[in-house]
């Protein structure tokens, strides 16, 4: 049942990935390169407006994801469970996107937290929806 009551982990960690979209949305949306160069040390030269704009159209995701976020954490606790498989399954997408699909030509910084955050986020969820009220009701 996907409006239960969630655990107090579960909203923690809905608002700590709220921060965490704030905070890349912020950089992706507001820097001047959208700290691609400056963080990730890519090289934007070709094709810079177009790039930019890409990176700033996934900032205003993030910028928009942390307010549900927050409103979940904060107002809707019924969603946390539902935002817990949102996250889940976008954090699967991002590591197989950075790792094995369309992997940069070299390391940057959100591609191991991609990876970090999708065993965190996972490890959550798999608590919240492993609790005994939710697998007899399975």
């Amino acid at each position: 049942m996907l409006s239960r009551t969630p655990l107090w982990l579960s909203i923690v960690a809905i608002a700590l990935l709220g921060l965490v979209n704030l905070v890349r949305g912020s950089i992706h949306f507001f820097a001047p390169d959208g700290g691609l160069k400056t963080i990730a040390a890519l090289d934007i030269s070709q094709e810079q407006a177009i790039i930019l704009s890409f990176i700033g159209a996934v900032g205003a995701g993030q910028l928009t994801m942390a307010l549900v976020d927050f409103a979940a954490a904060t107002y809707y606790r019924p969603f946390v469970r539902p935002l817990l498989l949102i996250h889940t399954a976008q954090a699967v997408l991002a590591v197989l996107l950075l790792f094995v699909w369309r992997p940069l030509p070299q390391p940057v910084p959100g591609q191991w937290g991609a990876l970090v955050g999708m065993v965190l986020i996972a490890l959550v969820m798999a608590i919240e929806f492993s609790r005994k009220d939710d697998v007899a009701a399975s």
